[in-house]
């Protein structure tokens, strides 16, 4: 029998800080829910999704970090693995609340018996979150509202489910700035690999344009499991991952920046909510964010219009999840144990942060 237990709920929390929860559970859990809500500043709060004020979920044994990622790594891995976008409330204007509203799952699927997170197999187990909402914004009347966040933790329990094998894990494992040239990346060799996610946060260009190629190195060139051109691989990627889809409640200006947080190939459809008589055009280049014109009666709209937004495309915030073997089946997965050494070899091009994350078969 599956039951839902609050570890937090609605728990008031400063601007910024850290918060650390105590998993008091004994029975193998499948998935951990967390929510981060916050309304906006009286005025706007543009382009700052709760995502982006998160730095870190963690859950922590004493000073073992078991799973690590921050917000939107987390909504990346989270669309990956689900193969479509829970719901998130992305809302910009004035008092409207937003949210990180992301499950960390620890089977292939929830109520997956194999593997679950175990808190018996532990000393203390704790989930520990950091945030800033000011990380883009100012806290205030055009960010999000001081003293307003609270946060929500559900584990989702598994009464009476047998010892699982082992649990999946996610970690971000190395950040740089990207360049001309090969950034060398030495991967852990501890656990199975079910998929790794590149984050090149791109801006004006597309991913594949900040990183041109991506080759994994096994033990000095001895296997070469893939060497290939990134815009190639997104292709095959699309092959395999569905297209996601989500709701966005904009607030633009005519020549503003529209911004989707589906970052390849999106597809966007504008109306506008409280406003009749308004049009509008997006030159769309297909890597996330383009200006926009707005007319209303036939002139350019040079105040605010809430603008409820459509949108499809991949890989959000950026988040290129590559999956090793069918994700069903972990004999796929790859076998980092066996390998003496893993290197990821990234062709740079432009300079942009460059994220890698790595989700593991941890075994207990």
């Amino acid at each position: 029998m599956h039951r839902h237990t609050y570890l937090e709920k609605d728990v008031a929390l400063g601007n910024s800080g850290e918060r650390t929860t105590d998993i008091n559970i004994q029975d193998p859990i499948t998935a951990l829910w967390l929510e981060m809500r916050c309304n906006n500043g009286t005025t706007k709060n543009l382009y700052n999704p709760m995502h982006f004020n998160i730095d870190a979920v963690e859950i922590i044994d004493g000073s073992t970090v078991v799973w690590s990622l921050d917000g939107a790594e987390m909504l990346g891995l989270v669309c990956a693995q689900l193969g479509f976008m829970p719901t998130q409330k992305f809302n910009e204007p004035g008092n409207d609340p937003q949210t990180l509203s992301l499950p960390i799952l620890f089977g292939n699927f929830i109520g997956d018996k194999e593997r679950s997170f175990d808190p018996r197999r532990f000393v203390n187990p704790q989930v520990r979150v950091k945030w800033n909402l000011a990380n883009v914004n100012a806290v205030g009347a055009t960010g999000f509202a001081t003293g307003g966040l609270t946060m929500t933790l559900i584990a989702e329990v598994m009464e009476g489910a047998p010892a699982p094998r082992s649990m999946l894990s996610a970690k971000e494992v190395y950040t740089y700035t990207a360049a001309a040239g090969t950034e060398y990346v030495d991967l852990p060799t501890d656990h199975p690999y079910k998929g790794l996610m590149v984050r090149a946060v791109a801006t004006t260009s597309h991913w594949w344009e900040v990183i041109s190629n991506l080759k994994l190195n096994l033990d000095g060139g001895k296997e070469v499991p893939f060497d290939i051109g990134t815009e190639d691989l997104q292709y095959q990627l699309f092959l395999r991952q569905p297209r996601l889809h989500y709701r966005h409640w904009m607030y633009l200006k005519d020549q503003d920046t529209l911004y989707s947080w589906l970052k390849e190939y999106e597809s966007v459809m504008l109306i506008a909510e409280d406003l009749a008589d308004t049009v509008y055009y997006y030159s769309n280049y297909e890597y996330g964010q383009r200006t926009v014109t707005i007319y209303t009666a036939g002139s350019a709209r040079t105040s605010y219009v809430n603008t409820g937004a459509d949108i499809h495309g991949y890989f959000p915030f950026h988040c290129v999840y590559i999956p090793f073997g069918d994700q069903k089946l972990p004999a796929e997965w790859f076998q980092a144990q066996n390998h003496g050494s893993v290197r990821l070899e990234l062709t740079g091009l432009l300079a942009r942060s460059v994220y890698l994350c790595l989700l593991q078969d941890r075994p207990y």
